[in-house]
């Protein structure tokens, strides 16, 4: 053996205690650098077929993420349609005198021009007469002169008027009818209007005003 080995030999030997302690640290740090490396990268990329990717992180809001079930949540500004009212026939009959606006229309029965605010259907006596739309009996007036008068309040200050007809006895002010049911029959107690034969006279009124019924009704081209 060289000398220079035997030197070598003896320093190792002599200072065993301290060179095992540095290689102890050294691997100590290797590892706890390692970890480190890790941790950091596990939140930012990930490996994909060998080429890194930075990953996205889930949001911290999860009402982010996911989209609205409520349209109108996303449009809040958006208000629904109003509904489209349309009235059922009152009557099985032929208009033999229309509804006149701001003009006046000839009366036989007196002799005289007046004004016209509804429609006369022209049926046999005793027809059924029908209620035009849901609603609620407002009112149910007879008089000698101007027969029977039945008013039905359909709300938000619509209401329907039949005129000229015999109201069913089971009729009663504040009962709620549908549109279709059966409210009386046609007559000739409207002595005004009697040489105009059988008839239903028609109103319709938008809160309190005469309307022309045309635009409720059902197969009208007005």
């Amino acid at each position: 053996m060289s000398k220079n080995n035997s030197r070598i030999l003896d320093f190792v030997k002599r200072n065993a205690y301290y060179l095992a302690f540095v290689l102890c640290l050294a691997v100590l740090v290797v590892i706890t650098v390692s970890l480190i490396v890790s941790e950091n990268s596990k939140g930012s990329l990930e490996v994909n077929g060998g080429a890194q990717v930075e990953t996205e992180k889930p949001s911290d809001n999860p009402s982010e993420e996911k989209p609205s079930d409520n349209p109108s949540e996303e449009n809040p500004s958006e208000e629904p349609e109003p509904t489209v009212i349309i009235f059922d026939m009152p009557v099985d009959g032929e208009i033999i005198k229309d509804y006149v606006g701001a003009s006046v229309i000839y009366n036989q029965t007196l002799g005289v021009y007046t004004g016209h605010k509804g429609i006369d259907f022209g049926a046999e006596e005793g027809a059924t007469v029908f209620c035009v739309y849901d609603g609620v009996i407002e009112s149910i007036e007879i008089s000698k002169i101007n027969g029977t008068t039945v008013t039905v309040d359909h709300g938000n200050g619509l209401k329907s008027v039949y005129n000229s007809i015999d109201a069913r006895e089971e009729l009663l002010e504040g009962a709620s009818v549908k549109k279709g049911d059966a409210i009386g029959y046609v007559s000739l107690n409207n002595k005004t209007e009697y040489l105009d034969g059988a008839h239903l006279h028609f109103e319709v009124l938008e809160n309190g005003v005469k309307v022309d019924p045309n635009k409720y009704l059902i197969g009208s081209d007005k």
